[in-house]
């Protein structure tokens, strides 16, 4: 039995190699020298997009989410690109919207391409540090836009929710009409989905600042005060915008985030438990080599569950004088910080977005960045994983680097070749 199941494994590698060999080039460095594949985790690369793609144009103040084929970038702000607005004409949407960006994209990992969705008319105005949440399954993917603001900033806020199905580019951005004690209109919130409840947490109006914490039941369209900090409780913490959260399942942990005028730092954490609804606060375990994560806001951070543990994962930010380009990993089991020396962004970034996908790895689009003190912006793309994945996901990603093209083959050609459907999909062609 063993040895018929290992000459089928040999045929079916043996196919995929013969369809590598024809389709790929080497790839080699700028030394003209080959360079095979090798997994990297805890090593940022930066992510060429498909030669034939339209890019976005650099941004910051964006959001992304990602599932196992796609990262999915909604909105963002760039007052530099006046003379590009004005010559493309075509898109009214993006004319009315200046200095944002009223669009979705979405940018498929397997053919690194970009794709803008068709639904610019449907995208609310408030297109500036919303909170975002993907939730779903391959088939029906919702994409969550919560709060944020317009420009200028402050002057016009948000409360509303808006949902999008991201499996189809022509899908419209739905408000979802809401009932009860709504939220004020802030931005810069965060968001935690958990047992079909929506809380939101912290943000401001662009002139104070709250780190109350309001759910919506995804069931009634519902909402609900969970918390009103009102300084009764020692634990309460400070009001905030741009702080990013984590969740075990039980606990909310308020890491960073601040005002114009103050970073808030990570050696204790704001913790507030949903079943007994009280805040309290985390005590973590310094990184025996570099201590604690700076204070910082505007910084990114994603979460993923390996060997049973919820890690999470803070990457750049900045302070009000320092911007920062480290990655910092906190264990929710130990709360011990590592840092991790090696796996830097190639510049210090904020304003940022980042997710990671269910597999673990970590992307980082867009973001701030300064040149000789200028403020310049960004449409990079970087990516590392955070963990060892499945020896599939590796073999995956090998086809891919030797295969750039592999996304033009026919579907029915993979499928007969023995391609799983799973990774089929990942493709992004329209031939599926």
């Amino acid at each position: 039995m063993y040895s018929k199941c290992f000459h089928q494994i040999l045929q079916l590698l043996e196919k995929f190699f013969i369809v590598i060999i024809k389709m790929c080039s080497s790839v080699k460095n700028d030394n003209g020298k080959v360079v095979p594949y090798a997994f990297r985790a805890f090593q940022y690369e930066k992510i060429s997009p498909n030669k034939g793609s339209k890019l976005p144009f650099p941004r910051s103040g964006h959001r992304i989410g990602a599932d196992s084929s796609n990262f999915y970038s909604f909105g963002g702000y760039n007052p530099w690109v006046r003379d590009e607005v004005e010559q493309n004409e075509d898109d009214d949407f993006w004319i009315q919207s200046y200095p944002l960006f009223q669009e979705l994209w979405k940018f498929n990992f397997a053919s690194r391409e970009w794709t803008k969705f068709r639904n610019s008319e449907t995208l609310p105005m408030e297109l500036a540090s919303n909170a975002l949440i993907l939730h779903g399954n391959i088939l029906m993917v919702y994409l969550c836009v919560y709060g944020g603001t317009g420009s200028p900033f402050g002057i016009r806020c948000s409360n509303q929710l808006y949902v999008c199905k991201v499996n189809d580019e022509n899908s419209i951005m739905m408000e979802v009409n809401t009932t009860g004690q709504l939220p004020l209109p802030l931005y810069g919130q965060a968001l935690v989905f958990h047992n079909d409840y929506l809380y939101t947490i912290g943000g401001t109006t662009g002139l104070s600042y709250t780190c109350d914490i309001h759910r919506l039941n995804m069931k009634t369209m519902n909402w609900e005060i969970v918390y009103l900090c009102n300084g009764l409780s020692e634990y309460e913490p400070k009001g905030r915008y741009r702080h990013e959260v984590g969740f075990d399942g039980r606990n909310i942990y308020v890491l960073g985030g601040g005002t114009t005028e103050e970073a808030y730092g990570f050696q204790h954490i704001p913790s507030f438990d949903v079943e007994k609804n009280i805040w309290y606060r985390q005590k973590t375990v310094r990184d025996v080599n570099r201590g604690y994560p700076e204070p910082r806001r505007c910084h990114g951070a994603v979460q993923i569950s390996y060997n049973s543990n919820i890690q999470i994962f803070v990457t750049g930010g900045h302070d009000g004088e320092n911007i920062f380009n480290d990655l910092w990993r906190l264990d929710l089991q130990t709360y011990q910080w590592t840092y991790f020396n090696l796996c830097r962004l190639p510049q210090p970034t904020y304003f940022h977005a980042t997710a990671v996908t269910p597999e673990g790895k970590l992307y980082v689009f867009g973001g701030n960045f300064s040149v000789d003190e200028d403020v310049r912006r960004s449409n990079a793309v970087f990516s590392t994983w955070l963990c060892i994945p499945k020896l599939s996901e590796i073999c995956w990603e090998s086809v891919l680097y030797y295969s750039p093209n592999l996304h033009k083959l026919k579907s029915h050609d993979l499928i007969d070749l023995g391609l799983p459907r799973r990774f089929l999909q990942r493709l992004g062609s329209s031939d599926q």
